[in-house]
């Protein structure tokens, strides 16, 4: 009875935090636990890595449920050698990761690694297209959210490469 209980509790957690996940917007609270109940959670401890850059795509979406991740990009040299990297984020809880994975096959274009011991909810690409090819206003809110959230990261960029690119070239 105890562990029907502690699911239950567990299950309830993670329904309320997918309701405070950007990318969950609009959804109803019926669609909120449909897609709760195709999530797994994981634990990764400080400095795991839940995504490497230029991997095959996990297909999988990251939510944040305790703890910090960090996106961070390799660093090329001038000899096409891979160096350092350069953090570009952190999330926490409530934050997603991994979301370029639904929508296209591609490698990963950064790597996400454990800041902290985190617990982490998996929604798998198959489950979720799966769960969206019965009911598409599911999908369509997801799909606009994922829109949106690509456009604000990829603004932020823009603004960065403007702003801050030019530093350390000269005038000639």
């Amino acid at each position: 009875m105890e562990k029907n209980k502690n699911s239950r509790g567990k299950i309830m957690s993670n329904i309320e935090l997918l309701k405070k996940t950007g990318l969950f917007d609009g959804l109803s609270d019926e669609d909120i636990i449909k897609i709760a109940s195709g999530c797994m959670e994981k634990e990764y401890p400080i400095g795991s890595v839940l995504i490497e850059e230029n991997e095959p795509p996990k297909e999988m979406l990251f939510i944040v449920k305790e703890g910090e991740v960090a996106v961070s990009t390799s660093n090329v040299d001038a000899d096409e050698t891979e160096n350092e990297s350069t953090m570009l984020a952190t999330f926490g809880p409530g934050e997603a990761v991994g979301e370029i994975s639904l929508v296209d096959k591609n490698p990963h274009s950064a790597t996400v690694r454990a800041m902290s011991d985190s617990k982490i909810l998996l929604l798998p690409a198959s489950y979720f297209y799966s769960l969206v090819e019965q009911d598409k206003n599911i999908g369509y809110v997801v799909m606009r959210n994922i829109a949106t959230v690509m456009c604000n990261r990829l603004r932020t960029s823009n603004f960065a490469v403007k702003h801050f690119g030019l530093w350390g070239k000269t005038d000639d």
